[in-house]
Order: C-alpha cells, then sequence, then structure tokens
C-alpha cells in the first residue's frame, strides 16, 4: 500500500552514509501511480421483440405481436386485456410463437368489431369496441382457456312474439338460465316452466307473462330476484330470429330420446337422431299439447334444441366464431357487451354440449284464481345453489 511504500523509503533514508557537508545532495522525489478499480459491466440485451407475419391490417396485427413479445419476454409491457386473462397468461412461454394459421373478424350492427386469431395451437379473441383492437379472451396451448370470468351465466328468452309483433314486449314462453363453466369443460341449461307463479314487481303472476309491456329487463330482474344467481345479462329472439338461426345452420340434426307427439295437426317427431327445417325446429320447441308433462316436456326440449345446436357450431370450426357472432347480433336483442357476446359464444367450442346438464326445475300444476299456474317445488332452491358455482350436480328432473 501507499504508507508502506512511504515506511520503507524512509527506512532506507536512515541508514544511508552521511556526505561531506559541502555536498548537496539531489532532491529525491517520489512518484505514486494510483489505480482506481473500474466496475465491471455486463450489457443487458434489450427485451425479445416479436414480429408475427401477418397479412392483415396493423392495427390488428399491432396487439397479437405485443401480445406474443410479451409472452416471449415478460419484460416487455403485456398488451391492452382484462386483469385477470394477464394474471392467468403469466405463467405461459412462447420463445417461438409459430405460424399465424388464420385471422377472421367481422362487424356489428353496432360498428363494434370482433376477431378470432390462430397462432399455431394458440387461439386469441379480441375486439374492436372504439379506441382499437384489444385481446379480450385466449385459448392457449396447454394451459385452460380464458374466456371471461367463471362461471358464465346468462338468461335465454324465447317471445311468443310473432312476426310484425315487438317480441322484446310480448310473453316469453322459453325461459332458461345458460351456466357455462370452460375451466371445467362443462355446464347447464336449467328450464323455467312458462307458468310458474312468481312474485313481479306487481305481486303474483305468470313468469310468461312478465315480460308483455315491460321488456327482458324486468324478466332479468325477477329471475335474479328469485334465484340469487349472479345472471350477467339476457338474449332475446322470438320466431323469426329462431328461424333465422337455425337457416344459418342448415337446419338442425338433433338426436331425439323418445317420440314427440305434436298434439295438433303437426307432423310428429320420431325418437332417434334426424334433420329438421327451420319450421320443424320451431315447431318442436312450441309443441305441448302432445307431450306427456306438457310445458315441462316442451321446456326440456328447447334445451335438446340448443344443445344440438351448439353441436352443429361447435363443427364449424372456431374460425367461424366472429361469422356466428354477427349473426346472434343479427337475431336477438342482449345486454351483453360485445367482449362480453364473444367471450361467451367462444365457449360453445371448447366442450361437448352433452357436457351440459339440461334439466327443467320442478313444479306442481295448481291455480291461481281462474289461471292455470305452475307453484315451483321447494327443491327449486336446491337447484339455485347447487348452480351457483356454474355446474350443476342435482338433476331437477330427478
Amino acid at each position: 500500500t501507499l504508507i508502506c511504500a512511504l515506511a520503507l523509503l524512509a527506512a532506507a533514508c536512515s541508514s544511508a552514509e552521511a556526505e561531506p557537508a559541502t555536498t548537496t545532495a539531489a532532491p529525491t522525489t517520489t512518484s505514486t501511480t494510483t489505480t482506481t478499480a473500474q466496475p465491471t459491466t455486463t450489457t443487458q440485451a434489450p427485451p425479445v421483440s416479436v414480429n408475427l407475419a401477418l397479412d392483415i391490417p396493423t392495427d390488428i396485427a399491432g396487439p397479437l405481436n405485443e401480445l406474443y413479445s410479451w409472452l416471449a419476454d415478460k419484460r416487455n409491457d403485456p398488451p391492452a386485456m382484462p386483469t385477470e386473462l394477464v394474471t392467468h397468461l403469466e405463467p405461459v412461454s412462447r420463445t417461438d410463437p409459430g405460424q399465424v394459421g388464420a385471422v377472421t373478424a367481422a362487424e356489428l350492427e353496432s360498428g363494434d368489431a370482433v376477431a378470432v386469431a390462430r397462432v399455431d395451437n394458440d387461439i386469441v379473441l379480441m375486439v374492436n369496441d372504439g379506441p382499437g383492437w384489444r385481446i379480450v379472451g385466449a385459448a392457449m396451448d396447454g394451459s385452460e382457456p380464458w374466456l371471461g370470468p367463471n362461471p358464465r351465466m346468462v338468461l335465454i328468452l324465447g317471445s311468443d312474439a310473432r312476426v310484425g309483433e315487438n317480441q322484446q314486449r310480448f310473453r316469453a314462453d322459453s325461459v332458461h338460465i345458460l351456466t357455462v363453466v370452460p375451466k371445467s369443460e362443462a355446464g347447464a341449461i336449467v328450464g323455467f316452466p312458462r307458468d310458474s307463479w312468481v312474485q313481479g314487481p306487481d305481486g303474483g303472476t305468470k313468469l310468461t307473462n312478465l315480460m308483455a309491456g315491460r321488456g327482458p329487463e324486468i324478466m332479468l330482474e325477477t329471475i335474479t330476484e328469485l334465484t340469487q344467481l349472479d345472471i350477467e345479462g339476457y338474449f332475446v329472439t322470438g320466431f323469426l330470429g329462431f328461424t333465422n338461426l337455425i337457416k344459418a345452420l342448415g337446419g338442425l340434426y338433433i338426436d331425439l330420446p323418445t317420440t314427440m307427439r305434436s298434439g295438433n295437426n303437426w307432423a310428429n317427431y320420431p325418437a332417434g337422431p334426424q334433420e329438421l327445417t327451420p319450421q320443424r325446429a320451431l315447431r318442436l320447441a312450441r309443441i305441448r299439447k302432445g307431450l306427456p308433462r306438457g310445458d315441462f316436456d316442451r321446456s326440456f326440449n328447447q334445451g335438446l334444441i340448443m344443445q344440438a345446436a351448439m353441436d352443429m357450431v361447435q363443427l364449424t370450426g372456431i374460425d367461424m366464431l366472429p361469422e356466428w357472432v354477427q349473426i346472434l347480433d343479427e337475431n336477438t336483442w342482449t345486454d351483453l357487451s360485445t367482449e362480453d357476446l364473444l367471450t361467451l359464444g367462444a365457449t360453445a367450442f371448447f366442450f361437448p354440449s352433452d357436457q351440459l346438464v339440461n334439466t327443467v326445475l320442478p313444479g306442481t300444476v295448481g291455480t291461481a284464481g281462474a289461471a292455470s299456474v305452475v307453484y315451483l317445488d321447494p327443491e327449486a332452491e336446491d337447484v339455485y345453489r347447487d348452480l351457483e358455482d356454474g355446474l350443476l350436480t342435482v338433476d331437477a328432473d330427478e
């Protein structure tokens, strides 16, 4: 060290022989060099940037590139998407995203747009509802799909309105709660007998009459109050909308468990697999007089139709999802956002329809004044509570 060097120099001078007085010793100059250690610097590579080969508009490609850049290197910021989806995708890594299989999009009547992108075996859902395209759902290869918060739970209403009548303010002759739990690949269709006696805003009334003159919002409010379930919204369609949906499917392929008698001048329905025209499918959804349990069996048949339609939609492939959302938007009324409409529609592609438990609430036929009504049995409460997680372990028909 510098201190040791100075000490050694002093010792050497004191032991040297003295020079004569007439001689002047040359001055001694000591030079010291101080070396400052430089910190070791490591140059960190910049965050990985992924640029997918996309032959699509840059406003759609941008969020996809941001997503895969983030999946390749979490130092990047994730694209605009729900916080729950960010958390869900945090463990996912994509150092090589592979090839873009397809990107399909469709515009809705509102001006919003929806899109599905397939990148290798990944599926990414996107919407543009004003500020630009953003990611709203994903099913990444090797992980569970995220298609909105679990469970999904909506009210499906079939209006008795004919063409030319107000389909949103007429009687609701088909009333079902549809639930889907994508991570469990299961769900339920729970039907309400249309003549169920419920407490509406004006007192006791048939469930079917609630929507007449008031609209679907009162149906959602009443059934939410009755069941205490977290139902996120509703869909309404009428005769025309129903037949248009079946036309879009090219008819309805359905496997009926038993022979269905129409009870009027319509042709009966044999047991087993068969193809129905849109008109025949509508009649199946309406018949009740020839069925052993009347409206209970009709509600069950309506659930069978939903399951059959789901299987047919699934066969078209998820690239068709934007077009199906567009068709649904044109033939139904809903209070769901575009984001919820897309993610809910996507659930149809991830498990077979027989994983939806199709059942009808139990009840007893009676009267209220001069009206024939259905009083829901106490066991209906067990169904509501069982359905809180979106799954049904108790069959209301048993």
